[in-house]
């Protein structure tokens, strides 16, 4: 009787998702982090508005590439449990309009969606609080385009993980950005 009930339970969870999938699928997810440095707020927008240091220190971004017309080329690797991975391009705008404001934002808002900011705040002459926001969203007729299980797992699980990945990303890249950031500031100050 449990095999049964086990058995219809994973038929009907299953059909349910097959039926969502046929409109679309899309997993996303959105994260914030903040940091505060001992360093002139010009300083921190030129070294944040440098995009070769997004490949460098953001894990599972394999490469930045500038385009024109304010545009760039963003290559992310998607890893997830029982697939292999795969790469996902993502053509953003620069939207930034000021040195306290970097904004890079996808061009295709439906399929890969990929949203970078980073709002700096002066709070001293040599003080700046720096909250990041990160979002990323991809869509696809079928979930299994996604990933081959993911018509079962779901949106909300495949999104919840890949917030957790996300979240520990943002922070590994803060962390090493920081201190890569002290390092190029002292370094100018010796010039």
């Amino acid at each position: 009787m449990k095999k049964k009930y086990i058995i219809f339970t994973l038929l009907f969870v299953l059909s349910v998702n097959l039926k969502a999938g046929d409109a679309s699928f899309t997993i996303s997810a959105e994260v914030t982090r903040n940091t505060t440095v001992n360093i002139a707020l010009d300083f921190v927008s030129a070294y944040i508005k440098n995009l070769d240091i997004y490949p460098k220190f953001f894990p599972h971004i394999i490469s930045v590439k500038k385009l024109p017309n304010a545009q760039s080329e963003w290559v992310y690797r998607v890893e997830a449990p029982l697939a292999p991975s795969y790469n996902v391009k993502f053509i953003l705008e620069d939207k930034s309009r000021s040195a306290d404001t970097l904004l890079f934002e996808s061009i295709d808002k439906e399929k890969d969606y990929l949203y970078c900011t980073a709002y700096l705040n002066r709070l001293s002459d040599v003080k700046t609080k720096v909250n990041f926001l990160f979002k990323i969203s991809m869509t696809r007729e079928k979930a299994s385009e996604i990933h081959i299980l993911a018509g079962i797992l779901g949106e909300k699980f495949l999104s919840e993980k890949m917030k957790e990945r996300l979240e520990g990303d943002l922070e590994d890249f803060i962390s090493s950005v920081v201190k890569d950031m002290y390092m190029v500031y002292r370094t100018s100050e010796k010039q």
